[in-house]
């Protein structure tokens, strides 16, 4: 939103319409526009750093710096391949006249090329030529080294960088033309992604569309109506998603062994085994997902656990078989 709707905005008015628009953020605690200040009022008052700064650069760095995951800055990779390509070039050059004097030197006087020491006294032309070259050549490769650094970083997590493209369309922080994260492909992450992301962006929903006092106890005391934003305990959502994790867990753990328990009391028949190896079957898939969803593990590493959690159950299965038979 911008031009007179930002007007409007700033008045503390929100329309119905608009409210599914307003930016999630989870925030840690700090007292005001400057984070390195310290406060000597309640924990609540630390987090309206983000409105009490003026509105401009100073209030996008505040929101920029309120969370590590928002830390969403431009790699300027076309300017990269322009220097590279640039300096690439004039190494080039560069070899190409060094190559120029080899040969002239073949020629007049092979010894030069044989002695470091007389070619740099006889030839003061190619001894230049060479520091110049040195000087060129430290200037590329630390080109090299920044680009392969920017290279490595992450790209934002889809949650983080519209989050923060809804604050620049709501709230316009800055001028059209220097607003840099419209530059979607070329916007990297300082900070690697969490493990569950998407947990904590399906938490933070579930909660934009709830309006109890316990949502509101999670929220961190902004005022949504001046600034567009939601800001969420980042610390008190993780604590959320932590549970829901380990419920998913202990459910995992526990639900087989009781079917398994139940399937294997009294007589055991063809129907009874199917229903075993299918409850086997499914759990290990159900395993193995939970895995791919909530971990970095690789392909390998999800395979070795889904073959020991598997083993568990059977070997389970065959100590109950023998304790009823």
């Amino acid at each position: 939103m911008k031009g007179n709707d930002y007007s409007s905005m700033e008045k503390g008015e929100i329309r119905p319409d608009n409210a599914e628009k307003q930016m999630i953020v989870m925030i840690p605690t700090r007292d005001d526009c400057n984070p390195s200040s310290t406060a000597n009022g309640a924990a609540d008052d630390k987090t309206e750093n983000v409105d009490n700064c003026p509105a401009g650069y100073p209030r996008l760095a505040a929101l920029l710096d309120s969370d590590e995951n928002f830390l969403l800055y431009r790699r300027f990779g076309y300017l990269q391949a322009r220097l590279l390509l640039h300096k690439q070039d004039q190494l080039r050059e560069l070899e190409v006249e060094l190559n120029d004097w080899d040969k002239i030197d073949e020629v007049r006087a092979p010894r030069w090329l044989r002695s470091r020491e007389m070619g740099d006294v006889k030839n003061t032309k190619r001894k230049e030529l060479l520091e110049h070259i040195e000087k060129m050549f430290l200037e590329y490769s630390q080109l090299l080294t920044t680009a392969h650094d920017l290279a490595s970083f992450n790209r934002p997590p889809t949650r983080d960088y519209w989050s923060l493209r809804k604050y620049f369309d709501e709230q316009a922080p800055i001028v059209d033309e220097e607003s840099y994260i419209y530059h979607k492909e070329d916007i990297v992450a300082l900070k690697p992604g969490r493990e569950h992301s998407w947990l904590d962006t399906f938490v933070e929903k579930i909660l934009h569309r709830m309006n109890c006092r316990l949502v509101r106890e999670l929220r961190a005391k902004t005022n949504p109506e001046s600034s567009g934003v939601i800001l969420y305990h980042r610390e008190r959502i993780e604590i959320i998603v932590s549970l829901i994790i380990t419920i998913i867990i202990v459910a995992i753990l526990i639900t087989p062994i009781y079917i398994f328990f139940y399937l294997t009391v009294g007589a055991q028949n063809n129907h009874s085994i199917a229903i075993i190896i299918s409850v086997l079957l499914i759990f290990t898939l159900l395993f193995s997902g939970v895995l791919s969803l909530f971990t970095r593990a690789k392909r390998h590493e999800i395979l070795a656990a889904a073959a020991a959690y598997c083993a568990v159950l059977v070997v389970f299965i065959g100590n109950v078989g023998k304790l009823n038979t």
